[in-house]
């Protein structure tokens, strides 16, 4: 398959990797230059718990650049970055070019589908972590999963192909129709999670020290899930709260996409994760006061 991923960050240089490595055809595409100039160099270092060191070459370029038909257009940018990243890569999708969002935040595909005809739509999300030690290096320890579906509820040829080349390059994937629960999950997730650690400046073991932090995890979940029940989307409070206290246990030392944007002194996915629960629950006249103040909290702390 010809795989084009936007965004050079830790999911989009792990995937890149991932995807080379299994035989696919992959090219990054990527704004920073300091980003493009060291993966076009050194290429990228995937390193993974188990051990093993792969050095991974893979074609990187900016927007325009890039003139190959592609199966696949592979959306890793912050959700913030969602609507430039479709103006500037649009031209590559062609009419049997496929358009998959797994980014963190809501609405991301809804935004895709202004610009690209929805039926080349798929979304989803993805529990895999990863961290990104410099541009171009990139760990992880492989956990984790990749859930996706079609935009509009379709099941279409095309996405069995997918599931066997992610299959194929070692990423657990599956096939479930009910992404808009997981993908709000994810919100939920994040909302707890990457706040509360971006917030302490802590790998998110830390936030199992205290009882105040499970306390503040409950209720950040909590609030998500009541704002989640309004746009009538079942997300299973439960299942977040186990997926939380499992990053907590068995990825403890992992630093969340949100706090490495922070200590780098780029923006966060604030707005996509928290401003946009925030601003759906004003829509529905709910009060989330524990959501509310970390939004604006984390607000404080952007650049």
């Amino acid at each position: 398959m010809k795989v084009a991923i936007i965004g050079a960050g830790a999911m989009g240089c792990l995937f890149a990797a991932r995807l080379t490595l299994s035989g696919n055809t992959v090219y990054l595409i990527d704004v920073n230059p300091a980003t493009l100039s060291t993966i076009l160099s050194d290429g990228i270092r995937l390193d993974m718990q188990r051990g093993e060191v792969e050095q991974v070459r893979v074609p990187i370029h900016r927007a325009g650049e890039l003139h190959e038909d592609v199966d696949l257009l592979l959306i890793l940018t912050k959700g913030s970055a969602t609507e430039a990243a479709i103006n500037a890569s649009s031209y590559l999708v062609g009419v049997n070019t496929w358009v998959l969002t797994l980014q963190n935040g809501l609405g991301n595909a809804a935004l895709l589908a202004k610009h690209i005809k929805a039926p080349q739509i798929l979304q989803g999300i993805t529990t895999i972590a990863a961290d990104l030690a410099s541009a171009g290096v990139v760990s992880s320890s492989g956990q984790g999963m990749i859930y996706w579906w079609s935009f509009t509820g379709r099941e279409e040829p095309f996405m069995g192909q997918l599931q066997r080349v992610l299959v194929d390059a070692g990423l657990h994937s599956c096939l479930d129709t009910d992404v808009e629960v997981r993908i709000w999950e994810k919100v939920a997730f994040n909302a707890a999670l990457n706040g509360l650690c971006t917030l302490l400046d802590c790998i998110v073991g830390e936030l199992d020290r205290k009882v105040q932090g499970q306390h503040l995890i409950e209720n950040i979940v909590s609030e998500c899930c009541w704002v989640a029940k309004q746009e009538c989307v079942a997300v299973d409070q439960n299942r977040v709260l186990a997926s939380i206290s499992h990053a907590i246990h068995d990825q403890a030392h992992h630093l969340p996409s949100m706090l490495q944007d922070r200590r780098a002194g780029r923006s966060t996915e604030v707005e996509s994760i928290h401003g946009a629960i925030v601003c759906i629950a004003r829509q529905h006249h709910l009060q989330v006061p524990v959501l509310e103040t970390l939004y604006r909290l984390l607000m404080l702390g952007e650049v």
